[in-house]
C-alpha cells in the first residue's frame, strides 16, 4: 500500500483534510458536493493533507478504495476561508437507526465499504 506523507497545506492555498463527517466547524460559507472514488484517488494524489479520521475501520476501509496507508486522529480541526476537507463518512438508508456511539469503531471495513460516500467540504472565502 502506498503511503502518503500527511502535511498541512499553506495558508495561501488552503488546508487540506481528511474527515469522518461533514461538520460545519465555525460560522461561514461551505459547500459540499459528492465525488466517487477516482475523483478521490486524484485529489489524495495532488498535494499535502491532514488525516483527522477518527475510526481505524473508517480509514482501513478508505485505504482499500484508494490504495493509500491512511492514519487516525481524534483531532478537532477548523476550516479556515480557503480549506477543504476530503470527507469518507458513513450513510445508512433512510429510516434505519443511527449507530449508537459504542459501536462506532466496531462496525468493520466490509460494513463501511458498504454504506459509504464520499465528499469535499469547502470552507468559501467570504466576499468583501
Amino acid at each position: 500500500m502506498k503511503v502518503m506523507q500527511v502535511l498541512m497545506g499553506s495558508r495561501d492555498v488552503g488546508a487540506r483534510y481528511l474527515l469522518n463527517s461533514a461538520v460545519i466547524t465555525g460560522p461561514g460559507l461551505y459547500r459540499y458536493r459528492l465525488i466517487d472514488v477516482d475523483e478521490a484517488r486524484r485529489w489524495l494524489d495532488r498535494g499535502a493533507w491532514r488525516s483527522t479520521i477518527a475510526y481505524a475501520e473508517t480509514a482501513a476501509a478508505l485505504g482499500v478504495l484508494t490504495g493509500l496507508e491512511i492514519p487516525t486522529d481524534r483531532t478537532a480541526v477548523r476550516l479556515e476561508p480557503g480549506d477543504e476537507a476530503l470527507v469518507f463518512r458513513l450513510v445508512l438508508p433512510p429510516g434505519q437507526r443511527r449507530v449508537e456511539p459504542i459501536a462506532k469503531g466496531q462496525l468493520g471495513v466490509e460494513y463501511v465499504l458498504s454504506h459509504c460516500e464520499i465528499g469535499i467540504l469547502a470552507r468559501l472565502k467570504e466576499p468583501e
